[in-house]
């Protein structure tokens, strides 16, 4: 068998020890943190608008969700394509093709007339562009690359780090973004592009696809290309497929990775219209309220405080995931889905009556209850269960199955038109489901382990890997 190539995951932390060089994998880290930083501001920039939009009439609240539903049926396509794209030919390729896809059609979309009779047809089709290029390529790319340099046993504090670039970058375009709404939406999405374009230089120019390190002699050199060596034949591909979708695993992954995203498209997106609802509650003029930039600032200023705690969540998860008994390794989703379930029946009761200052801190704490979870379940519980060939395929099926539920949740939201107590009742009984599907990970690793210490009771093969590994013993060898 071939020697592994230079786009090659390490593997073992005497590997790691031996040939890497912690502070490169550092400044690597932080360089695809970075670009990945520059992809939310070309998805932000719409949720920091999207007051302005429908109060001047530029869209109407239903065609605003239909808008951003788009989006994520686009990133759907762009996820699958991602998958196969990340295991033929290596992640810095696609975040690079993704990058200059989302910045093009950022760029274009700000230059839309507003009052053109084409003009809402052209924003469907240049967000389903952003959608494909930012929501669908870059999230599969980005953990393929990470993980391409991480390696195994240190994925879940490693990857949280990175995991934390989107609700980084989520807080970061929306505090950066709303100062410039005085000077137009257009000024918005234009100062967007900027910020994704830069962002992304050290990635095109200074990081390679994997580990130098790793090969022998004459292959090192590949680690430089665009393009990493293709890592399996389209046969052995097919082969690895039909053994991921055989594991009812992967599918309590999907099913709970949805439910739990969905939430987070609700929030995420329309976080600043309820902080704007709330705040503007017992104002004279409702409307101008509203559209008063103080009130906009406001409310991207307090949703930001969302994300932020959804960064503490990530990082806290994937220490815990790395560091938690086998058999309770389940118990890190669990521990945070049950306390989003109870503030989520808490906000169906009271949500629409509360006030901002409550509101804020609600808001925040569901993402410090969300971002973890979700995060750690396609950055680190997918590469577990697909690994190292089938990883980037794995996060794409999670993240189709993220963006059915987020599609979903769209035309809900669409329907009940801003009533949030629907909407947060909605949400409720989603994070129940996640509940199930969390506990069921949990109980399964639980007897799992029981099962394997029965067996073998000197085991200490991670167990959500070895379902995987010993699938993977049955295919046949990369050549």
């Amino acid at each position: 068998m071939r020697s592994l190539h230079a786009g090659a995951m390490l593997t073992s932390v005497a590997d790691m020890e031996a040939t890497a060089d912690w502070g490169k994998l550092y400044l690597v880290l932080a360089a695809l943190c970075l670009c990945y930083i520059g992809k939310y501001f070309c998805t932000a920039d719409l949720c920091v608008v999207q007051v302005r939009f429908t109060e001047l009439d530029i869209v109407t609240t239903e065609q605003l969700s239909f808008l951003y539903a788009v989006g994520y049926f686009a990133s759907m396509f762009g996820k699958v394509a991602a998958g196969m794209l990340c295991t033929f030919f290596g992640g810095r390729c696609v975040m690079i093709i993704a990058a200059a896809g989302y910045v093009a059609a950022t760029l274009l979309f700000s230059m839309v007339p507003e009052r053109a009779s084409y003009a809402y047809a052209a924003f469907v089709a240049l967000w389903a562009c952003v959608g494909f290029f930012a929501l669908g390529l870059a999230s599969v790319a980005l953990v393929s690359t990470a993980t391409d340099w991480i390696p195994a046993a240190y994925s879940g504090r490693l990857m949280g780090i990175v995991s934390m670039a989107p609700q980084l970058g989520d807080a970061a375009a929306r505090l950066c973004l709303a100062p410039f709404l005085d000077l137009g939406w257009h000024v918005v999405f234009r100062m967007s592009t900027v910020v994704a374009c830069t962002v992304t230089l050290p990635v095109a120019f200074c990081v390679s696809s994997g580990p130098a390190s790793v090969g022998p002699v004459g292959e090192r050199s590949l680690s430089r290309k665009l393009i990493a060596t293709p890592r399996s034949s389209p046969s052995q591909y097919c082969t690895g497929l039909r053994s991921l979708f055989a594991q009812p695993f992967f599918w309590i992954l999907c099913f709970l990775s949805g439910t739990l995203y969905g939430t987070r498209v609700l929030f995420l997106l329309f976080s600043t219209n309820y902080l704007s609802m709330t705040y503007c509650r017992e104002a004279t003029d409702t409307k101008a309220c509203l559209l008063d930039p103080h009130t906009m600032s406001m409310s991207a200023a307090a949703s930001s405080a969302y994300t932020m705690l959804g960064c503490v969540s990530v990082l806290l998860v994937g220490t815990l995931k790395d560091n938690f008994p086998r058999q309770h390794r389940g118990a890190t989703l669990t521990l945070f889905v049950a306390p989003l379930f109870a503030t989520l029946m808490f906000l169906s009761v009271l949500g629409p009556d509360l006030p901002f200052t409550t509101a804020a801190s609600a808001v925040a704490f569901v993402g410090f209850c969300l971002f973890g979870p979700l995060k750690i379940l396609g950055a680190v519980f997918a590469v577990d269960v697909g690994g190292k060939e089938l990883k980037s395929t794995c996060t794409a099926f999670i993240g189709v199955f993220d963006n059915l539920f987020g599609i979903l949740m769209l035309i809900g939201q669409g329907c009940v038109r801003g009533d949030w107590g629907k909407i947060f009742g909605t949400l409720a009984v989603l994070s129940c489901f996640s509940l199930v599907c969390s506990s069921s990970i949990w109980l399964s690793d639980f007897h799992a382990h029981r099962r394997v210490v029965a067996l073998s009771p000197s085991a200490s093969q991670p167990l959500l890997v070895e379902p995987v590994e010993h699938a993977q013993q049955m295919q046949p060898k990369l050549a």
